[in-house]
Protein backbone atom coordinates (compact mmCIF):
# COMPACT_ATOMS: atom_id res chain seq x y z
CA UNK A 1 0.00 0.00 0.00
CA UNK A 2 1.30 3.44 -0.84
CA UNK A 3 2.69 5.55 1.99
CA UNK A 4 0.25 8.40 2.64
CA UNK A 5 0.43 11.21 5.20
CA UNK A 6 -2.83 11.48 7.13
CA UNK A 7 -3.56 14.64 9.14
CA UNK A 8 -4.95 14.73 12.66
CA UNK A 9 -8.68 15.38 12.55
CA UNK A 10 -10.80 17.63 14.75
CA UNK A 11 -14.53 18.34 14.83
CA UNK A 12 -16.62 21.25 15.98
CA UNK A 13 -19.54 21.08 18.42
CA UNK A 14 -21.97 20.32 15.60
CA UNK A 15 -20.05 17.14 14.80
CA UNK A 16 -18.80 18.33 11.41
CA UNK A 17 -15.14 18.66 10.38
CA UNK A 18 -13.60 21.92 11.52
CA UNK A 19 -11.05 21.89 8.69
CA UNK A 20 -11.87 23.26 5.23
CA UNK A 21 -9.74 23.30 2.10
CA UNK A 22 -9.79 25.45 -0.97
CA UNK A 23 -10.76 23.55 -4.11
CA UNK A 24 -7.12 23.09 -5.13
CA UNK A 25 -6.17 21.83 -1.66
CA UNK A 26 -9.13 19.44 -1.62
CA UNK A 27 -8.09 17.96 -4.97
CA UNK A 28 -4.51 17.54 -3.74
CA UNK A 29 -5.69 15.80 -0.58
CA UNK A 30 -8.07 13.56 -2.55
CA UNK A 31 -5.23 12.52 -4.82
CA UNK A 32 -3.13 11.53 -1.80
CA UNK A 33 -5.92 9.48 -0.23
CA UNK A 34 -7.28 7.99 -3.48
CA UNK A 35 -4.37 7.63 -5.93
CA UNK A 36 -6.65 5.96 -8.50
CA UNK A 37 -8.88 9.03 -8.98
CA UNK A 38 -8.96 11.96 -11.38
CA UNK A 39 -11.05 14.85 -10.02
CA UNK A 40 -12.89 17.63 -11.87
CA UNK A 41 -14.89 20.48 -10.31
CA UNK A 42 -18.13 21.94 -11.63
CA UNK A 43 -17.80 25.06 -9.50
CA UNK A 44 -14.35 26.12 -8.34
CA UNK A 45 -15.72 28.58 -5.74
CA UNK A 46 -17.41 25.89 -3.60
CA UNK A 47 -15.58 25.06 -0.37
CA UNK A 48 -14.65 21.40 0.00
CA UNK A 49 -12.85 19.14 2.47
CA UNK A 50 -11.25 15.69 2.37
CA UNK A 51 -10.31 14.47 5.85
CA UNK A 52 -8.60 11.12 6.27
CA UNK A 53 -6.78 8.79 8.60
CA UNK A 54 -4.85 5.58 8.06
CA UNK A 55 -5.09 2.84 10.71
CA UNK A 56 -2.57 0.13 9.87
CA UNK A 57 -3.80 -1.41 6.59
CA UNK A 58 -7.13 0.44 6.61
CA UNK A 59 -8.10 4.01 5.72
CA UNK A 60 -11.09 6.17 6.65
CA UNK A 61 -12.01 9.38 4.82
CA UNK A 62 -14.79 11.94 5.25
CA UNK A 63 -15.70 13.84 2.08
CA UNK A 64 -17.46 17.17 1.70
CA UNK A 65 -17.06 17.41 -2.07
CA UNK A 66 -20.16 18.98 -3.66
CA UNK A 67 -20.40 19.57 -7.41
CA UNK A 68 -17.49 17.26 -8.11
CA UNK A 69 -16.89 14.66 -10.84
CA UNK A 70 -14.49 11.75 -10.32
CA UNK A 71 -13.04 9.15 -12.67
CA UNK A 72 -11.55 6.09 -10.97
CA UNK A 73 -8.89 4.04 -12.74
CA UNK A 74 -8.40 0.39 -11.84
CA UNK A 75 -4.99 0.47 -13.49
CA UNK A 76 -3.86 3.38 -11.30
CA UNK A 77 -5.10 1.56 -8.19
CA UNK A 78 -3.11 -1.55 -9.08
CA UNK A 79 0.05 0.47 -9.74
CA UNK A 80 -0.36 2.21 -6.36
CA UNK A 81 -0.69 -1.13 -4.53
CA UNK A 82 -4.48 -0.96 -4.03
CA UNK A 83 -5.45 -3.63 -6.57
CA UNK A 84 -7.12 -5.95 -4.05
CA UNK A 85 -8.66 -3.19 -1.90
CA UNK A 86 -12.34 -2.25 -1.70
CA UNK A 87 -14.22 0.80 -0.45
CA UNK A 88 -17.30 0.93 1.74
CA UNK A 89 -18.93 4.19 0.62
CA UNK A 90 -21.66 5.64 2.84
CA UNK A 91 -23.89 8.34 1.36
CA UNK A 92 -24.45 10.75 4.27
CA UNK A 93 -26.09 13.68 2.46
CA UNK A 94 -27.00 14.60 -1.09
CA UNK A 95 -26.78 12.23 -4.04
CA UNK A 96 -23.88 10.56 -5.81
CA UNK A 97 -24.29 9.03 -9.26
CA UNK A 98 -22.23 5.91 -9.99
CA UNK A 99 -21.58 4.57 -13.50
CA UNK A 100 -19.33 1.86 -14.93
CA UNK A 101 -19.42 -0.40 -17.99
CA UNK A 102 -22.09 -2.65 -16.43
CA UNK A 103 -24.31 -0.50 -14.20
CA UNK A 104 -25.53 2.99 -13.43
CA UNK A 105 -27.45 4.23 -10.37
CA UNK A 106 -27.78 7.07 -7.87
CA UNK A 107 -26.69 6.43 -4.29
CA UNK A 108 -29.20 8.01 -1.91
CA UNK A 109 -28.69 9.31 1.66
CA UNK A 110 -28.32 6.42 4.11
CA UNK A 111 -27.28 3.90 1.46
CA UNK A 112 -23.91 2.16 1.29
CA UNK A 113 -21.95 0.84 -1.69
CA UNK A 114 -19.07 -1.64 -1.81
CA UNK A 115 -16.79 -0.76 -4.74
CA UNK A 116 -13.56 -2.40 -5.80
CA UNK A 117 -10.59 -0.10 -6.27
CA UNK A 118 -9.63 -2.31 -9.21
CA UNK A 119 -12.72 -1.14 -11.12
CA UNK A 120 -12.85 1.75 -13.57
CA UNK A 121 -15.90 3.94 -12.97
CA UNK A 122 -17.30 7.49 -12.97
CA UNK A 123 -18.86 9.38 -10.02
CA UNK A 124 -20.81 12.62 -9.94
CA UNK A 125 -21.58 14.32 -6.60
CA UNK A 126 -24.43 16.81 -6.38
CA UNK A 127 -24.30 20.18 -4.62
CA UNK A 128 -25.18 18.76 -1.19
CA UNK A 129 -22.80 15.80 -1.24
CA UNK A 130 -21.27 14.42 1.96
CA UNK A 131 -19.84 10.91 2.16
CA UNK A 132 -17.75 8.55 4.26
CA UNK A 133 -15.32 5.96 2.91
CA UNK A 134 -13.65 3.01 4.63
CA UNK A 135 -10.90 1.36 2.57
CA UNK A 136 -9.63 -2.13 3.40
CA UNK A 137 -8.23 -5.28 1.84
CA UNK A 138 -10.76 -8.15 2.09
CA UNK A 139 -7.95 -10.59 1.33
CA UNK A 140 -6.46 -9.80 4.74
CA UNK A 141 -9.28 -11.66 6.50
CA UNK A 142 -10.73 -14.82 5.07
CA UNK A 143 -14.19 -14.27 6.55
CA UNK A 144 -14.64 -10.97 4.62
CA UNK A 145 -13.97 -12.29 1.14
CA UNK A 146 -17.25 -14.05 0.32
CA UNK A 147 -19.51 -11.19 1.39
CA UNK A 148 -17.45 -8.60 -0.46
CA UNK A 149 -17.51 -10.73 -3.61
CA UNK A 150 -21.30 -11.24 -3.41
CA UNK A 151 -22.32 -7.72 -2.42
CA UNK A 152 -20.11 -5.40 -4.49
CA UNK A 153 -21.56 -3.03 -7.05
CA UNK A 154 -25.11 -2.42 -5.79
CA UNK A 155 -26.58 0.06 -3.26
CA UNK A 156 -27.42 -1.37 0.16
CA UNK A 157 -30.32 0.18 2.05
CA UNK A 158 -29.83 1.97 5.35
CA UNK A 159 -29.93 -0.25 8.45
CA UNK A 160 -29.03 -0.05 12.12
CA UNK A 161 -25.79 -2.04 11.73
CA UNK A 162 -24.67 0.00 8.70
CA UNK A 163 -25.39 3.23 10.58
CA UNK A 164 -23.48 1.92 13.60
CA UNK A 165 -20.47 1.03 11.43
CA UNK A 166 -20.53 4.48 9.81
CA UNK A 167 -20.83 6.20 13.19
CA UNK A 168 -17.94 4.21 14.61
CA UNK A 169 -15.80 5.00 11.58
CA UNK A 170 -16.50 8.74 11.93
CA UNK A 171 -15.62 8.58 15.63
CA UNK A 172 -12.26 6.95 14.84
CA UNK A 173 -11.58 9.55 12.16
CA UNK A 174 -12.34 12.61 14.29
CA UNK A 175 -11.04 11.41 17.64
CA UNK A 176 -7.60 12.91 18.29
CA UNK A 177 -6.43 10.25 20.76
CA UNK A 178 -4.72 7.30 19.06
CA UNK A 179 -4.87 3.84 20.65
CA UNK A 180 -3.22 0.49 19.83
CA UNK A 181 -6.77 -0.92 19.85
CA UNK A 182 -7.87 1.28 16.93
CA UNK A 183 -6.94 -1.38 14.35
CA UNK A 184 -9.06 -3.98 16.15
CA UNK A 185 -11.91 -1.48 16.36
CA UNK A 186 -11.91 -0.71 12.65
CA UNK A 187 -11.86 -4.44 11.86
CA UNK A 188 -14.86 -4.89 14.14
CA UNK A 189 -16.66 -2.06 12.31
CA UNK A 190 -15.99 -3.81 9.00
CA UNK A 191 -17.40 -7.00 10.54
CA UNK A 192 -20.54 -5.12 11.62
CA UNK A 193 -21.06 -3.63 8.16
CA UNK A 194 -20.60 -6.97 6.40
CA UNK A 195 -22.70 -8.79 8.98
CA UNK A 196 -25.68 -6.60 8.10
CA UNK A 197 -25.59 -7.75 4.48
CA UNK A 198 -26.68 -11.31 5.21
CA UNK A 199 -25.23 -14.84 4.97
CA UNK A 200 -21.53 -15.10 4.30
CA UNK A 201 -20.64 -12.04 6.38
CA UNK A 202 -17.65 -11.90 8.69
CA UNK A 203 -19.21 -13.24 11.88
CA UNK A 204 -21.01 -16.25 13.29
CA UNK A 205 -23.76 -13.91 14.53
CA UNK A 206 -25.88 -14.23 11.40
CA UNK A 207 -28.84 -12.02 12.27
CA UNK A 208 -29.38 -8.27 12.65
CA UNK A 209 -28.28 -7.10 16.09
CA UNK A 210 -29.62 -4.29 18.31
CA UNK A 211 -27.45 -1.18 18.52
CA UNK A 212 -26.41 -1.94 22.12
CA UNK A 213 -25.03 -5.31 21.02
CA UNK A 214 -23.08 -3.68 18.21
CA UNK A 215 -21.59 -1.23 20.71
CA UNK A 216 -20.75 -4.15 22.98
CA UNK A 217 -18.93 -5.84 20.12
CA UNK A 218 -16.70 -2.79 19.65
CA UNK A 219 -15.98 -2.57 23.40
CA UNK A 220 -15.04 -6.23 23.67
CA UNK A 221 -12.85 -5.99 20.57
CA UNK A 222 -10.97 -3.05 22.08
CA UNK A 223 -10.24 -5.15 25.19
CA UNK A 224 -9.87 -8.53 23.51
CA UNK A 225 -6.41 -9.27 24.94
CA UNK A 226 -7.46 -8.55 28.54
CA UNK A 227 -8.35 -11.89 30.14
CA UNK A 228 -10.15 -10.12 33.00
CA UNK A 229 -12.55 -8.24 30.71
CA UNK A 230 -16.01 -9.62 31.49
CA UNK A 231 -19.68 -8.67 31.86
CA UNK A 232 -19.19 -6.24 34.76
CA UNK A 233 -16.63 -4.12 32.91
CA UNK A 234 -18.65 -4.33 29.71
CA UNK A 235 -21.72 -3.01 31.54
CA UNK A 236 -19.64 -0.15 32.96
CA UNK A 237 -18.19 0.75 29.55
CA UNK A 238 -21.68 0.78 28.01
CA UNK A 239 -23.13 2.87 30.85
CA UNK A 240 -25.57 0.12 31.83
CA UNK A 241 -26.44 -1.68 35.02
CA UNK A 242 -25.54 -5.36 35.14
CA UNK A 243 -29.24 -6.24 34.99
CA UNK A 244 -29.84 -4.06 31.91
CA UNK A 245 -26.88 -5.67 30.17
CA UNK A 246 -28.19 -9.18 30.80
CA UNK A 247 -31.68 -8.13 29.66
CA UNK A 248 -30.28 -6.74 26.40
CA UNK A 249 -28.43 -9.96 25.62
CA UNK A 250 -31.36 -12.07 26.74
CA UNK A 251 -33.40 -10.63 23.85
CA UNK A 252 -31.07 -12.37 21.38
CA UNK A 253 -30.74 -15.56 23.42
CA UNK A 254 -27.21 -14.98 24.74
CA UNK A 255 -25.51 -14.15 28.01
CA UNK A 256 -22.83 -11.43 28.03
CA UNK A 257 -20.21 -13.99 29.09
CA UNK A 258 -21.04 -16.25 26.14
CA UNK A 259 -20.97 -13.27 23.77
CA UNK A 260 -17.50 -12.24 24.98
CA UNK A 261 -16.21 -15.81 24.74
CA UNK A 262 -17.55 -16.24 21.21
CA UNK A 263 -15.94 -13.00 20.04
CA UNK A 264 -12.62 -14.18 21.46
CA UNK A 265 -13.00 -17.51 19.67
CA UNK A 266 -14.04 -15.86 16.38
CA UNK A 267 -11.02 -13.60 16.31
CA UNK A 268 -8.70 -16.44 17.31
CA UNK A 269 -10.16 -18.66 14.58
CA UNK A 270 -9.55 -15.96 11.97
CA UNK A 271 -5.94 -15.57 13.14
CA UNK A 272 -5.34 -19.32 13.00
CA UNK A 273 -6.39 -19.30 9.35
CA UNK A 274 -4.80 -16.00 8.35
CA UNK A 275 -1.55 -16.00 10.39
CA UNK A 276 0.06 -19.44 9.94
CA UNK A 277 3.40 -18.32 11.40
CA UNK A 278 1.91 -17.27 14.76
CA UNK A 279 1.81 -20.00 17.41
CA UNK A 280 -1.51 -21.26 18.75
CA UNK A 281 -0.48 -20.26 22.27
CA UNK A 282 0.32 -16.69 21.22
CA UNK A 283 -3.03 -16.41 19.44
CA UNK A 284 -4.75 -17.69 22.58
CA UNK A 285 -3.03 -15.16 24.84
CA UNK A 286 -3.68 -12.14 22.65
CA UNK A 287 -7.36 -13.02 22.46
CA UNK A 288 -7.86 -13.16 26.22
CA UNK A 289 -7.33 -16.84 27.06
CA UNK A 290 -5.10 -17.72 30.01
CA UNK A 291 -3.15 -20.46 28.22
CA UNK A 292 -3.10 -22.65 25.14
CA UNK A 293 -4.74 -25.63 26.83
CA UNK A 294 -7.86 -23.78 28.01
CA UNK A 295 -8.14 -22.11 24.61
CA UNK A 296 -7.90 -25.43 22.74
CA UNK A 297 -10.58 -26.94 24.99
CA UNK A 298 -12.98 -24.01 24.43
CA UNK A 299 -12.22 -23.93 20.70
CA UNK A 300 -12.94 -27.63 20.16
CA UNK A 301 -16.14 -27.40 22.21
CA UNK A 302 -17.35 -24.56 19.97
CA UNK A 303 -16.13 -25.68 16.52
CA UNK A 304 -15.77 -29.47 16.95
CA UNK A 305 -12.17 -29.31 15.77
CA UNK A 306 -8.94 -28.43 17.55
CA UNK A 307 -7.04 -25.23 16.64
CA UNK A 308 -4.08 -27.27 15.40
CA UNK A 309 -6.23 -29.54 13.23
CA UNK A 310 -7.98 -26.50 11.72
CA UNK A 311 -4.64 -24.98 10.79
CA UNK A 312 -3.44 -28.27 9.30
CA UNK A 313 -6.55 -28.46 7.10
CA UNK A 314 -5.49 -25.24 5.38
CA UNK A 315 -2.00 -26.50 4.56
Amino acid sequence: MASIAYPMISANSAGTPSCRYSSAEAIAQANRVFPNLSVALRNDSVRRSVLSRRIEGHSIAHLLTPQTMVDASGKKAALAGFGTYVKLIWQLKGTMRYEDAHRSFALQPGEMLIASMAWTYHLEMDEGYEGLVLIFDPMSKRSWQETVHEKMGAPHASSGPLAAAAGGSKALLWHGHRSPADALTVESLIDIALLSLGPGAGSSFDRPLPAIILRARVMVTQNIADESYGPDRLAHDLGLSRRSLYNAFGRIGLTPAHFIKQLRLERARAEILDAPDVSITEIALRNGFSDGASFSHAFKASYDISPRDLRNLKR
